[in-house]
């Protein structure tokens, strides 16, 4: 439930991910017919005590893009991640390219980590002008009749999406050992300029899905209701 709900309030998050569960089968409880006060056929009857959640997915498909009008919302087609510094220049991906200049100069998101450009020119210092980002991650500043190359941006990602575990605000890190290095050249996708990617929920989908596990949760609490007093019943004949 709480994945879905999760997924139902970020249907508009830039970049967003749709997430769902997978479930395994909680282990068998041996039960003895003292335990249960039934009759001695009942001695080493197993009791399934029902499912946990196994692991939490993440649906990394593409996401459609949106067309916006500043120059510095930047969109993936294809499989990479732009890459982002913390306040602790720890590497973070996302797929949420909602970018601006900082006071510094520095393009940064939303929460203030500054992407991952390999810059030829210093971004404190870079030309005022029209900014153009190629496909390939190139910037080009149209500085009058001038134009400059002040850098690159690359893309990432881990050989394995497993290795990718949520760290909030729509960022990723990189667990279990995974490397990633930066490419560039097209090799994980294009970068689009003036565009931002749409969350991949489909909120049909989850609205359904909260609806079926409601129901779900509703049956399981009367089936345990119901053997409770099927117990209470049995126990009363045994007394």
């Amino acid at each position: 439930m709480d994945v879905i709900s999760n997924n139902i309030a970020n249907v508009n998050t830039v970049g967003y991910k749709n997430r769902d569960t997978s479930f395994q089968e909680l282990l068998n409880n041996q039960a003895t017919a003292q335990e249960v006060a039934l009759s001695p056929r009942a001695a080493n009857t197993a009791l399934n005590e029902g499912l946990e959640v196994n692991q939490e997915n993440i649906n990394f498909a593409q996401g459609s893009l949106q067309n916006t009008a500043s120059p510095y919302d930047l969109a993936v087609e294809g499989q990479g991640f732009f890459g982002v510094y913390d306040q602790n220049n720890n590497l973070l991906l996302t797929r949420n390219g909602d970018f601006h200049p900082n006071g510094s100069g520095q393009l940064v998101n939303q929460q203030g980590y500054r992407l991952s450009i390999e810059a030829t020119v210093p971004q404190d210092r870079w030309p005022k002008g029209n900014v153009r980002i190629d496909s390939n991650g190139t910037i080009n500043i149209q500085d009058g009749e001038r134009t400059v190359q002040v850098g690159r941006i690359p893309l990432y990602r881990p050989n394995n999406t497993n290795d990718l575990q949520a760290a909030g605000n729509n960022l990723y890190r990189v667990v279990n050992g995974g490397q990633i290095n930066p490419v560039f050249n097209g090799g994980l996708g294009s970068i689009q300029q003036y565009h931002l990617e749409n969350s991949t929920v489909d909120l049909s989908d989850s609205m359904s899905n909260m609806i079926i596990t409601q129901r779900a949760y509703g049956l399981n609490t009367k089936a345990v209701q119901a053997v409770d007093d099927m117990l209470g019943v049995v126990n009363k004949f045994s007394e």
